[in-house]
């Protein structure tokens, strides 16, 4: 930009936008407030010398640089636009790996640990935090199981924090309740990787806070509970039982210490199910662990605020194994801002673009509670997806009347740096390896109406392609991505542990069995098909078929003839693909789509199988029994091509809720056992 013409003094958040656009524009840049506009809003008027923006506060100023800013820079058209958020907070969850001594849920795992250092550096936060803005995400959401003791000096009980930062070169095999991811057997084996007081750790988040607030994002905590992580040294008797009267008192004086330590922290999150009395049976326990987050996390909350009545504090209370009504009961007298999150789409984001497991929820909260959705993205973990239409149509169909936001981020898998990548030893951020996909979600949740040509543009510019040549890929790009939410559709489980689709495989604790397995044709068979998506199962499919019937519902077969219609196609581009002249991230990324497609029509091919065998089992025809080992043959094909290419980008890693390591490739034996299942059926 040649002028800038202003009564702004530039922020740093303003100046971090000015700073993206190029020096070759020939407009002069006016700038301007419009007080009564809606917040984080912004217009843009385009005359031949000048471009004048308009916006309600600092961040809608941020945002509308930022997109003049991505339209020169991937010289685009320029026309005039007024914007509006669609969803007003946009966030990221994070498991923060703080220390092994103090874990997230995440921590039992490889990207976890290789993350610790990296949790404590600054300028890791401050381009995560770049990144964020830049995709106009406003919310950081950190998850911790026992945040305090890496993160606050707490006045009545200050032995329970701890100094430096460690790992453990104990291997890890928590339960899925929380319990075990830190024991006497990791404490003996602890690795210091930096050195830090106490003091010097709070002095760091401080400044992260700080940062965030210069990017026009708002930092949460979360917890699940109960957990003391961290105190076993402190000599002050805490303990995980719910019994514990200091317990409960520590978790009480902590909350304040937290809030009266970070003044920037922007609210606190709390979970009434891992680690307590609740059972699917015991609706009673359920009331006596809200009961137990409201006499410690909530009192703390309402006594801090209400000594420091200025304070701008938001308590999220998650729907996580408890009730409804028992939580608004226990609240109805709570003083400061309180809100409900709901796990939208359980773990697996990808699937449908309208999850239905909300819908008894929404009919049972009173209209002027706020909430909270937890978007799960325990799919992909290796693979770069992007489809800019089912990002659209997944957060148009959002029930934003009554949404506060959201906040998208994984169980299994830690989005700090990316150590999983063979091929790139400089480990980037995951949020950069992952750009496309970040950029569609946040972008979209702030404005679902860009056209998929600006993400086309973007990609152009970042791969160093034609616009024409993007355009190919994109399309190719976004029908691979496809394929994996119509088979979660007709395939479906609702937790990580239960379903990691890129392993095929699942983590089974039973009394006879503790590890990962690969889900076998019987699985695909008996699986059953997304609630509230439409589709029948193979099972449903199967019992009409062999009456003379119908299925209720979308038959199967509908579902993977589409998957294996967008594989075919996908097929045929990736060669024309492959002679585009791009950078190594081009070529990383058709890597990626090519390793989706290879997947999906493993999935498609074995779910045909499944169909096959299931008819055969309840008709006895023979000819469909040779039918199902047919398509197994091929399918065990595709899953050897399929896994052999993936070991070729990524390393095999432990993944916290499988509680195991994850080798695609070592399931291959696997694979033939199911063409040796149906022939001896």
């Amino acid at each position: 930009m040649r002028e800038i013409v202003s009564s702004i003094q530039p922020s740093a958040a303003i100046q971090f936008a000015l700073d993206k656009l190029p020096a070759d524009s020939a407009h002069k840049l006016q700038l301007s407030y419009d007080p009564f506009a809606a917040q984080q809003s912004y217009t843009r008027r385009v005359t031949e010398e000048s471009i004048a923006i308009t916006a309600a506060d600092e961040a809608g100023m941020m945002y509308g640089i930022l997109d003049l800013a991505d339209t020169l820079n991937d010289r685009q058209p320029l026309t005039d636009t007024a914007v509006a958020p669609y969803l007003k907070q946009r966030g990221i969850k994070f498991n923060v790996p703080l220390d092994a001594r103090t874990p997230s849920y995440s921590d039992a795992s490889t990207s976890a640990t290789k993350n610790v250092p990296v949790m404590w550096e600054k300028d890791f936060w401050y381009s995560f935090l770049d990144r964020m803005a830049e995709q106009k995400y406003n919310v950081l959401s950190l998850w911790s199981l026992s945040p305090f003791p890496s993160m606050v000096r707490i006045p009545e009980y200050p032995k329970a924090c701890i100094d430096d930062v460690k790992i453990t070169t104990k291997p890890f095999h928590a339960l899925l309740t929380g319990k075990g991811i830190y024991g006497e057997d990791h404490a003996r084996s602890l690795i210091t990787v930096k050195k830090m007081t106490i003091d010097e750790k709070i002095s760091f988040w401080q400044d992260v806070m700080a940062y965030a607030k210069t990017r026009c994002i708002r930092v949460f905590i979360i917890t699940w509970n109960v957990f003391v992580y961290g105190t076993e040294d402190s000599g002050y008797g805490l303990t995980d039982s719910l019994d514990n009267p200091a317990t409960r008192d520590y978790l009480y004086c902590a909350v304040k210490a937290l809030m009266d330590t970070y003044p920037l922290l922007a609210g606190i999150g709390v979970t009434a199910g891992e680690n307590m009395r609740f059972t699917d049976t015991h609706q009673k326990e359920s009331s006596l662990d809200v009961a137990y987050i409201r006499e410690t996390y909530g009192r703390a909350v309402d006594d801090y605020l209400a000594a420091h009545p200025e304070r701008d504090f938001t308590m999220i209370h998650r729907m996580q194994m408890t009730r409804y009504d028992q939580i608004m009961d226990y609240y109805k007298d709570f003083k400061g801002r309180f809100e409900i999150s709901f796990k939208y789409s359980q773990a697996h984001m990808y699937s449908s673009t309208r999850p239905a497991f909300i819908k008894s929820f929404l009919a049972e909260k009173a209209p002027d509670v706020k909430i909270w959705l937890t978007v799960r993205n325990d799919d992909y973990y290796m693979a770069r997806w992007g489809d800019p239409d089912f990002a659209r149509a997944y957060l148009t169909n959002m029930p934003s009347g009554c949404m506060s936001g959201f906040y998208m981020g994984a169980d299994g898998f830690t989005w700090g740096r990316d150590f999983m990548s063979i091929n790139d030893n400089a480990h980037p951020l995951f949020i950069d390896r992952m750009w496309y996909m970040f950029k569609l979600w946040g972008q979209l949740a702030y404005d679902p109406s860009i056209a998929n040509d600006r993400f086309t543009a973007s990609a152009a510019t970042r791969f160093g392609l034609s616009f024409k040549d993007a355009v190919a890929l994109c399309r190719c790009w976004a029908q691979a991505s496809q394929l994996l939410p119509i088979f979660q559709c007709i395939h479906w489980h609702n937790y990580d542990f239960e379903w990691y689709p890129e392993g095929c495989c699942m983590y089974l604790n039973a009394p006879d069995m503790d590890k990962i397995v690969f889900a076998d044709v019987n699985e695909f068979i008996a699986c059953q098909a997304m609630p509230g998506a439409g589709y029948a199962s193979i099972a449903e499919f199967a019992d009409a078929a062999a009456a003379g019937k119908t299925p209720a519902g979308i038959s199967p077969l509908d579902g993977i003839r589409k998957m294996q219609e967008l594989a075919t196609q996908v097929s045929e581009q990736l060669p024309k693909l492959l002679m585009m002249e791009g950078n190594a991230e081009y070529r990383q990324t058709l890597a990626d789509i090519k390793g989706m497609n290879l997947l999906g029509s493993y999935f498609a091919k074995k779910e045909l199988a499944a169909a096959r065998l299931a008819l055969y089992r309840r008709t006895g025809d023979k000819a469909l029994q040779a039918e199902a080992v047919a398509l197994l043959r091929q399918a065990a094909v595709l899953w050897k091509q399929y896994s052999a290419w993936m070991k070729r980008f990524y390393r095999p890693q432990v993944l916290t809720r499988l509680c195991g390591k994850v080798d695609v490739q070592e399931f291959d034996p696997l694979a033939d056992l199911d063409v040796l299942l149906a022939a001896e059926d």
